[in-house]
């Protein structure tokens, strides 16, 4: 059966909002700078990245593959790419998970039943590089307001506290303070919101944008 943003309910959608407002705050940040300047474009020193909320749309169980949309996919193309490093911004980290889910150009989430679409789980190499192929999300309502465009992750690795995220686009107009999700998901957050630029790759036209992860210490 497929999961859209319109299935759930509202109240769920709210549920889960005040479930993370009340639950510890993460340590985790993000880095859209290059590896081992992390946080450079925040103007902070380095740090995790940010925690930001699950949602009710995580489904456990997406197969393994760096490109989550099929080649009939509508939407954009876009690559994501990356390195997820360890607590000094600077270490690779090899063999960490990213489990990455999204909604489809028109703002709709899916299910198993349609082979995880736009849901998958991808492993980093030996220099602790990523790369995701996928089109860009589109927004949603939630009530009389809207979510911006993101992309969801919950990064793991054997060694370092698991992360849960979302990173946005700049340049959107319903990032905070206009997110209809509130503070809770903190989408102003400027480590998690990456800048794109049109590349060619395969011989078609895709957008692209770089996204590090900085993982926190076990027990932050």
């Amino acid at each position: 059966m497929m999961v859209e943003r319109d299935v759930l309910s509202r109240r769920a959608v709210l549920r889960s909002l005040t479930l993370f407002a009340v639950r510890p705050a993460g340590v985790l940040a993000l880095a859209v700078a290059p590896a081992g300047v992390a946080r450079a474009q925040a103007g902070g020193p380095c740090a995790p990245t940010r925690a930001d909320l699950e949602g009710p749309f995580y489904l456990p169980g997406a197969p393994r593959r760096i490109a989550i949309a099929p080649p009939e996919e509508p939407g954009d193309r876009l690559i994501v790419r990356g390195r997820v490093l360890g607590p000094d911004c600077a270490t690779p980290l090899a063999g960490a998970v990213l489990d990455v889910w999204q909604a489809d150009s028109q703002g709709s989430y899916h299910g198993p039943t349609e082979r995880y679409r736009l849901r998958g789980r991808l492993r980093t190499d030996a220099d602790g590089g990523y790369e995701l192929f996928t089109v860009k999300p589109g927004a949603y309502r939630i009530g009389d307001r809207f979510r911006p465009a993101h992309i969801h992750m919950i990064v793991t690795h054997r060694a370092y506290a698991p992360l849960t995220t979302q990173l946005y686009f700049k340049g959107d107009p319903y990032l905070a303070p206009n997110d209809a999700c509130g503070a809770a998901c903190k989408s102003d957050d400027p480590g998690r919101i990456i800048s794109l630029h049109k590349e060619e790759k395969m011989g078609g036209e895709f957008w692209a944008g770089m996204f590090d992860v900085v993982l926190g210490q076990p027990g932050t």
